[in-house]
């Protein structure tokens, strides 16, 4: 599947703060990823987003 961009995150969980990327089409699709990677995160956010 091709993607066009890669969302940069980072997730906070118990108290660490985590950075992630994923490469995903929109945005809605890419938090969605995220929300199930880590399902109890405390918060989640995006910080940038670049074109691949």
């Amino acid at each position: 599947m091709n993607y066009y961009y890669r969302y940069h995150f980072y997730v906070i969980q118990g108290g660490k703060k985590i950075r992630y990327h994923v490469c995903a089409n929109n945005i809605y699709s890419a938090y969605s990823k995220v929300n199930k990677l880590y399902p109890e995160a405390e918060k989640i956010q995006m910080l940038h987003t670049e074109r691949i």
